[in-house]
């Protein structure tokens, strides 16, 4: 099984590639060269989108876990307040059984 490359890999080698060219005044390069360049930072774009979807998609499941706890604590509450009555007896409903 292959190992992917990391978008961050994918933008080292492309900056080793064009960091010779730095503090020049003009840089050139062959047409095949830049298109390989604009398809490579293509491809560091999709794996990004990716990852920003997965990250998003993992904040909604944290946010829904605590809202889910934020919920069952109310609900929690509500409940021990039907079962209690203002005097501190506890209520037992009933279902219509007969001891």
């Amino acid at each position: 099984m292959s190992r992917r490359s990391l978008p961050s890999e994918y933008l080292d080698a492309i900056v080793r590639e064009l960091s010779p060219a730095c503090g020049g005044e003009e840089v050139s390069m062959p047409g095949s060269d830049f298109d390989r360049l604009v398809e490579r930072l293509a491809a560091v774009r999709k794996m990004m989108t990716v990852i920003e979807r997965e990250v998003g998609a993992l904040r909604l499941a944290e946010a829904a876990r605590a809202g889910c706890a934020i919920v069952e604590d109310l609900a929690t509450e509500e409940l021990q307040q039907l079962v209690e009555d203002p005097e501190g007896k506890v209520v037992r409903p009933d279902f219509g059984r007969k001891p």
